[in-house]
């Protein structure tokens, strides 16, 4: 939990960009500031850094885009998650960012259980003695 609150507290000091933690070449981790929300930041291009938005092709006067976008998928900006993925023919870029406050939930449930458990023992008498 005190982990967590210290992500929450430097996320308005500290950019995924700049700052984060690559478990390969093609993943890695920061946390961010987004609006009045901190996030975790999942990417795979340490140096484009996580997507929020932007130009990722150019249109021709045809209408054809280049370079031509084989796949797109996206969800969000809803309910703390959001996601991006664009794939070309020679890459892929995405984008995975997750609130805070769904690890700090979790986390809190925990003891929560754990206080309510010891309260009913205390209310509920013992059988065992005579």
């Amino acid at each position: 939990m005190l982990a967590l609150s210290v992500l929450l507290l430097l996320a308005g000091y500290v950019s995924p960009w700049d700052y984060h933690f690559s478990f390969s070449d093609d993943s890695h981790v920061g946390v961010c500031a987004w609006g009045l929300d901190s996030r975790l930041v999942f990417f795979n291009d340490a140096e484009y850094g996580p997507y929020r938005g932007g130009i990722i092709g150019l249109a021709d006067a045809d209408g054809n885009i280049y370079p031509p976008l084989e796949c797109e998928d996206s969800f969000g900006d809803a309910w703390g998650i959001y996601y991006r993925r664009f794939q070309w023919s020679d890459a892929t870029l995405w984008t995975l960012m997750v609130t805070l406050w769904y690890p700090v939930a979790l986390f809190a449930i925990i003891p929560f259980v754990n206080v309510l458990r010891s309260a009913v023992r205390l209310r509920s008498p013992n059988l065992a003695e005579p």
